[in-house]
């Protein structure tokens, strides 16, 4: 990898220089009043990374060498009542350390010239056997840095003496050319707390960084997967991840986790295996050889497809550039289980057993919308397949095409997208071996994949032109032109459930009809009563 330039000092904007002003102005104050001992101030981690990286940070946390955050907070805040009573800070809250959450320090933040700055007192950190939960105690500024999950989240900013400082000696360089290393031994590092594999995974991908092969290897040790299970809460898990899936290169961070063989931990399947035999045990829920070769074949393929994509300004052009790519790559992954629902339950353990649906709710503790998409679309998939030939054929009535438009709302693109995708994966056929990735991996010039990949790029171009022709663009919106209380006061009969079914003959009437007139429309009602 080629060497980046990054910056060598830090210069700070013009809200930073107001901050670092009056919290040295403060420091001055107290520091005069306690010879014994000198506050020193350290901007920490991300701010200190993006500002080396030549990127604006609003992510201001700031370490302090002899008092807690909650101390400094109120200290500030009386000196600024004596001193600057027109200034004053905003938004103070302290956020109580609870190890059960994997929050194992006090932390105090407020609003200063409109930025939340968050201060907490510099640690170090000790781990027992038995125990993620660390013993946490006042560090020095080498103790906190060793401490972090990677070298170059490890560099500080000294306010006071406003200058750059890497306590691991390795931080700076590491940046330049963009390697993520842990500042201690990487298999300790990852026992005391396993979702540091997920962070450095995810800045991988987020800054298109290699990690370094000892810190790679010892990702891959056989009790971080158990401990990702069973010691790291699902939210935690599933906050790394979607920041894994919208970072600049989801593909790679996928790669990543499917080479140190994490990814069935991450997404949990086991767990979710055991929940499914609990409530069906006559189920055979083989998930082994199912999720890692789908990672492995979409993300080698994708990167192809974007290329092609991107060089177009057709509608599939559009479609992708608008879709989540969260959503889009669960899609993906979780492609293969669509066919696991729960056999003879019941509808609603059906809908709620439904296995992408129950990984993404349970196992990533996702919210409804995306576990609502991506079990929907994975749904129909199949059928999903036999309308689109029909569009393709111009075999379908606008009504059947507008109706089966209307079931995926406002995420059509994303339904579009994932089906464009499992049609290019299946018509290939691809398996690849799970090897090493790069963050600069070239595109596969295969001519047989590169056609399939063109031909249905165009196909699913030909579908979004259709939908455009019949002009269905916003079916989705499309209200019944004449409402319930008028189909009932037309016909004289008293509303009930046969006013749903006769709205739904509304519709299919008047996505066929679409310039049709609400007289005509009665008259149509009146055959069907």
């Amino acid at each position: 990898m080629v060497p980046r330039v990054i910056n060598t000092t830090i210069k700070l904007n013009e809200t930073e220089s107001q901050i670092r002003d009056l919290l040295m102005e403060f420091c001055d104050y107290h520091n005069q009043k306690n010879e014994s001992s000198q506050l020193v101030l350290r901007i920490t981690g991300g701010w200190v990374r993006d500002k080396l990286l030549g990127d604006e940070s609003n992510d201001l946390d700031i370490a302090i060498n002899t008092l807690s955050g909650e101390d400094f907070v109120t200290k500030l805040t009386d000196y600024l009542n004596e001193n600057h009573p027109n200034l004053s800070l905003k938004a103070i809250h302290t956020i109580k350390k609870n190890p059960a959450k994997s929050k194992h320090l006090e932390t105090c933040t407020a609003k200063i010239y409109g930025l939340d700055i968050d201060f907490v007192n510099l640690r170090s950190e000790k781990y027992t056997v038995d125990s993620r939960i660390p013993i946490i105690e006042y560090g020095t500024a080498e103790e906190d840095a060793l401490r972090r999950d990677a070298t170059l989240n490890a560099l500080f900013y000294n306010l006071n003496e406003k200058k750059i400082e890497d306590f691991t000696g390795k931080g700076i360089n590491d940046l330049k050319e963009g390697i993520l290393r842990t500042p201690l031994t990487p298999l300790q590092t990852f026992l005391d707390d396993p979702l540091r594999v997920l962070r450095l995974i995810r800045f991988a991908s987020r800054y298109n960084f290699t990690i370094d092969n000892n810190t790679l290897n010892a990702m891959k040790n056989s009790e971080i997967k158990s401990s990702l299970l069973h010691k790291i809460s699902r939210e935690r898990i599933g906050v790394e991840l979607e920041k894994i899936l919208k970072s600049n290169n989801p593909e790679y961070g996928l790669k990543l986790l499917n080479y140190v063989s994490i990814s069935e931990s991450v997404f949990n399947l086991d767990t979710v295996k055991q929940e499914i035999m609990k409530l069906d045990n006559s189920i055979n829920f083989q998930y082994e050889n199912l999720l890692s070769p789908k990672i492995s074949t979409s993300t080698t393929i994708f990167p192809t497809l974007r290329n092609i994509v991107k060089s177009s300004n057709l509608s599939m052009s559009k479609i992708f550039s608008n879709v989540s790519p969260k959503v889009f790559w669960l899609s993906i992954i979780l492609s293969p289980f669509q066919t696991f629902p729960i056999e003879n339950a019941q509808p609603k353990i059906l809908n709620d057993y439904y296995v992408p649906r129950f990984v993404v709710r349970e196992g990533l503790r996702f919210g409804k919308n995306d576990y609502d998409q991506i079990s929907k679309v994975l749904m129909e998939l199949s059928r999903s397949k036999e309308i689109l030939l029909k569009v393709l054929n111009d075999d379908i009535k606008r009504s059947q095409f507008g109706l089966y438009l209307r079931e995926f709302g406002d995420f059509v693109d994303v339904n579009l997208a994932v089906n464009c995708f499992d049609d290019i994966l299946t018509e290939l056929n691809l398996q690849f071996p799970v090897e090493q990735p790069t963050p600069d991996e070239d595109l596969i010039t295969n001519s047989n994949m590169i056609q399939t990949v063109e031909s249905n790029i165009q196909k699913y171009n030909t579908i979004c032109d259709k939908i455009h022709q019949f002009d269905l663009s916003e079916v989705n919106k499309l209200k019944p032109i004449i409402d319930g209380k008028t189909i009932s006061k037309s016909l004289n009969k008293k509303p009930g459930p046969w006013i749903a079914q006769i709205t739904q003959e509304v519709l299919i009437w008047q996505l066929d009809n679409p310039h049709g007139t609400q007289e005509e429309c009665l008259e149509f009602i009146k055959t069907l009563i």
